[in-house]
């Protein structure tokens, strides 16, 4: 499989980190929804995420991950728990549940578009963490942190999008 090109850039806001993430995806847009929305299965697209549970209640899916994030030495839980929304196909959106996370407050969001070839991935999020950052290295520790682990995830997601892809059609051929 050819190497997807990956962009992938990580701001800081005062408290708040916002990334970004553009790929193409050899696959359909339905396989990249199928995968991005198997919410149970998130932990194979971010091998940080070491327990995921999802609920529904009233139209509502919440989505709880426990989450190991390491910065160098220093390893710590992260709590993070969101309500997902979707419009069919195109859009993805989880928005921060406060008293749920590790965060004071977030959304996320993936716009999937079909383009020749494949699909776009777009996704941008941002999240203001609860907990404390040291202000001399910590901010630029954490955007390196979250830039890396953003083109994992994007990794991730291309080989788990592909072998979905093929597994179905040679289960039709």
């Amino acid at each position: 499989m050819a190497k997807t090109p990956i962009h992938v850039r990580v701001s800081q806001h005062g408290t708040s980190f916002t990334m970004h993430l553009r790929m193409i995806l050899k696959a359909p847009r339905a396989r990249v929804w199928h995968v991005l929305t198997d919410y149970r299965e998130i932990g194979k697209l971010n091998p940080a995420v070491k327990r995921a549970r999802v609920t529904r209640k009233a139209g509502v899916t919440l989505l709880r991950m426990h989450i190991k994030s390491c910065v160098l030495f220093l390893c710590f839980p992260v709590n993070q728990a969101e309500t997902m929304t979707t419009r069919p196909r195109r859009v993805i959106e989880g928005t921060i549940v406060a008293r749920l996370s590790s965060f004071r407050s977030g959304f996320a969001r993936w716009t999937l578009t079909p383009v020749a070839g494949g699909t776009q991935a777009d996704f941008v999020s941002t999240l203001t963490p609860r907990f404390y950052i040291p202000p001399i290295l910590g901010p630029w520790l954490l955007r390196a942190k979250i830039g890396s682990e953003m083109r994992r995830t994007a990794r991730h997601l291309a080989t788990w999008v592909g072998a979905k892809t093929r597994r179905r059609a040679s289960a039709r051929g």
